[in-house]
């Protein structure tokens, strides 16, 4: 949401709050792949995988909390994201918790 409101010296003030959402389901279907980095693997291996019960599906999802910029008059960038303060890798067990998640849905 954009607010424009008048500053003490007569020129607008622009606010700027947003939020971040995000929702995947990674399967495994034939026909699609991904390449991490010069390797390329096939949604159909990783489809194998999980009919043997070593993959699995699942869905992604996340929301930011609201964020709120006040654009300068100067023309200044919008600055860069935060430090989230936490790796999120697997070497971070409490990153989905952490998240407002909880337990992994399976």
């Amino acid at each position: 949401m954009v607010t424009v409101t008048s500053g003490a010296d007569g020129q607008p003030v622009v606010g700027l709050d947003y939020q971040v959402n995000v929702w995947d389901r990674y399967n495994w279907d034939e026909g699609k792949g991904v390449d991490v980095g010069p390797i390329h693997i096939p949604d159909g291996e990783m489809g194998q995988q999980h009919k043997v019960g070593l993959a699995q599906e699942f869905n992604m999802a996340g929301s930011s909390s609201v964020k709120h910029y006040e654009l300068q008059a100067s023309g200044s960038d919008v600055p860069g994201p935060g430090d989230p303060g936490r790796t999120g890798e697997r070497s971070d067990p409490g990153r989905h918790a952490r998240d407002g998640e909880g337990e992994l849905g399976r």
